[in-house]
């Protein structure tokens, strides 16, 4: 059986955002007892990048071979998106996705690594969207880590949709122009907050 979230929590089965800037996949090495011996599963996930900043966990998908590529590029199609800006993964990856719908997505991080080939603009979205998906990752493999290994690959299921679902929670908007990469996690809401606060009363003073 294929253990998408869909199977199982419902929170990645609806809709997504018809366009993204940066769409970036990473893996997670999950302990899992399989056929009675505990083993690794892997599962890949991606993080996407909205054209004002914010972040959104798009969804993870336990891998189940070489069909997996296709399977995840035609549940994001599905789902919604009909333009990629910049996508961030592997090969086979970038290939199904790019291969779905050509004009779903214009150009991969790779070939924009290039000098002159993507704006500033678009390498601080790539470099952004890097950072959050870093942090990201480094928390999933610790909550993964820490609760493994899971009875099957439905507890492994469940688990990563609620710990993903919290993490989505934590993900703030910031702004284009900022200097350094966005704040992450709840940590950094009360200096945004603080900003945002600050910005409206200087707005309302003005006025």
């Amino acid at each position: 059986m294929t253990y998408f979230f869909w199977d199982s929590p419902d929170w990645f089965g609806g809709a997504l955002c018809c366009r993204y800037v940066v769409v970036q996949f990473d893996k997670l090495h999950v302990p899992t007892w399989i056929d009675g011996a505990p083993a690794t599963a892997e599962w890949h996930w991606a993080l996407g990048l909205f054209t004002d900043g914010q972040f959104q966990v798009l969804g993870a998908w336990r891998d189940e071979g070489p069909a997996t590529a296709q399977r995840i590029a035609a549940d994001l199609h599905d789902r919604g998106i009909e333009r990629i800006q910049a996508l961030a993964a592997d090969d086979a990856l970038a290939a199904a996705v790019k291969g779905l719908c050509p004009r779903v997505c214009d150009r991969t991080v790779a070939e924009l690594a290039a000098p002159g080939a993507a704006s500033a603009r678009m390498r601080q979205a790539i470099r952004w969207t890097d950072t959050a998906a870093q942090h990201l990752q480094e928390r999933m493999s610790r909550a993964t880590k820490k609760q493994g290994p899971f009875a099957d690959h439905a507890a492994a299921a469940d688990f990563i949709a609620q710990a993903f679902q919290r993490a989505d929670r934590d993900l703030l908007a910031d702004d284009w122009d900022r200097a350094k990469p966005a704040p992450y996690g709840l940590r950094a809401a009360p200096p945004v907050l603080a900003r945002t606060a600050s910005a409206r009363a200087a707005l309302a003073q003005a006025a």
